[in-house]
């Protein structure tokens, strides 16, 4: 009984957050409540309540429920990252690339995240997530820059610390923009071409390959 309990308690998580997408994507997360939320999902504002302290919780274990994973993935430090630290760190930028661009739910919380959302009041903590997530980025790409500038894969002059910025702000805004409009460009494609070039760019000649 106890276990069956526990099984209908995660499936009106699921449900929540389900419906938090739904909601969400469509009224912007300041101007949506958590009572349509609950309505959305089928159960009272108590469920929610029960769940999640409030909208910035419910919020991002949305994002968890559908970028953590990744984000464990893409900004962990591998034991394989000082074999060839430009291969790795290209591998990856084109990866994150090419798992949004195929993924429909990644899509939809990426795109409230960016375009749905104001950092106003109790969404406050929802900017915390974000300058987490985006420091852990940097501090990935720079790991790996430092490792290609140990290995001679660097141009000289060029700043480990800066390049990674500029890597994340070229990954940023392709992702961004791509979010605005769909059509506008081919994300994996374009982004391929972009990411190369970057790379080309801040490597010594032949390094990148």
């Amino acid at each position: 009984m106890a276990r069956r309990t526990k099984q209908e308690a995660q499936q009106t998580r699921h449900a929540l957050l389900d419906a938090a997408e739904g909601v969400f994507a469509r009224r912007g997360v300041s101007a949506t409540s958590l009572q349509e939320v609950a309505e959305a999902a089928g159960v009272t504002r108590g469920a929610v309540y029960w769940h999640f302290r409030d909208k910035a919780d419910l919020y991002n274990a949305m994002m968890d429920r559908a970028v953590l994973p990744l984000e464990q993935h893409w900004l962990v430090t591998g034991a394989d990252d000082g074999d060839d630290p430009l291969r790795r760190l290209r591998e990856l930028l084109l990866d994150i690339l090419r798992q949004i661009a195929g993924d429909a739910r990644l899509q939809r919380v990426i795109a409230i995240s960016t375009l749905k959302v104001e950092y106003v009041g109790e969404l406050d903590a929802i900017r915390q997530r974000h300058l987490q997530v985006a420091t852990q980025a940097l501090q990935r790409f720079e790991g790996l820059l430092r490792l290609a500038a140990a290995a001679g894969q660097l141009a000289p002059g060029v700043s480990p610390k800066a390049a990674a910025r500029a890597v994340h702000a070229l990954v940023d805004g392709l992702i961004t923009n791509w979010m605005l409009d769909r059509e506008a460009f081919d994300l994996k494609r374009v982004g391929r071409s972009a990411v190369l070039q970057l790379l080309a760019g801040l490597s010594r000649p032949g390094a990148a390959g």
